[in-house]
């Protein structure tokens, strides 16, 4: 064998090792890369599509408005809600004019759920404060159960009670067009409420929302669970993209 063909031969097996090496790195680099499962992608472009995160659920609470007029020292009138002995709620409001005239005023009152003790009557109490000796004077009691007109005294008058509310509060993140997002809340198939807000900053981007829903109480079925359904709509088509559905606490 001459030195031409020796020196081509061991060309040869150079380029063959040379080869063989690279072809088994390759082969090395792909068997240590993780192998996806169809499940794990699915869960993935699933979590890319999720326009919505970090949300929260507040309990419930009932919403009671109560309209009227109020002839008390300064405007300015307090208020108890109580079932028996429990109180539930307590404050104060202020009506427009202060006593001897009279002035309108609008409170609501909002009583979370939790605080409810089995089914006793709840009644409001308004009166005022003797400002000599800090006696609670003018009181008059009102039945929270009932929508009718309510009995006036001598500071209070022309009261109207408001039909009783549930209000749902929902808070989180929402990364959707122009920071728009839809609700509406089902029970079964019928839709009770529906509306929109809008989050604090527009998509791609995560602005932080918070909602609150009301329902009149007599548009809910005791018999039937509750779900909140938080979307976008489609610039292009106008259909619902991207639903996230939370079950509800009854209220």
């Amino acid at each position: 064998m001459n030195k031409k063909t020796i020196t081509v031969f061991a060309a040869s097996i150079l380029t063959c090792s040379v080869f063989a090496g690279a072809l088994g790195t390759t082969w090395a680099n792909q068997a240590a890369i993780p192998v996806t499962t169809q499940q794990e992608t699915k869960a993935n472009e699933a979590a890319k599509q999720t326009m919505f995160r970090n949300i929260k659920l507040a309990e419930p609470a009932l919403l009671y408005t109560l309209q009227g007029e109020a002839s008390v020292f300064e405007g300015t009138y307090q208020y108890a809600v109580k079932q028996g002995k429990h109180i539930l709620a307590k404050g104060f409001g202020t009506a427009s004019k202060g006593g001897p005239e009279w002035g309108t005023f609008a409170q609501t009152i909002k009583i979370p759920t939790s605080e409810l003790i089995g089914n006793e009557p709840l009644m409001l109490e308004m009166f005022e404060i003797n400002q000599e000796n800090g006696a609670l004077i003018n009181k008059l009691s009102i039945p929270l159960d009932s929508s009718d007109k309510v009995k006036n005294n001598n500071v209070f008058r022309n009261l109207k009670l408001a039909a009783t509310s549930v209000v749902y509060k929902v808070s989180g993140e929402a990364s959707v067009f122009e920071g728009t997002y839809q609700y509406a809340v089902k029970q079964g198939e019928q839709v009770i409420a529906k509306g929109f807000g809008t989050a604090s900053k527009g998509g791609p981007e995560w602005g932080e929302f918070s909602q609150e829903i009301v329902i009149p109480l007599s548009n809910l079925s005791k018999n039937k669970p509750s779900t909140l359904e938080l979307f976008e709509i489609d610039q292009e088509s106008g259909e619902m993209k991207n639903k996230m559905v939370l079950p509800l606490q009854q209220g």
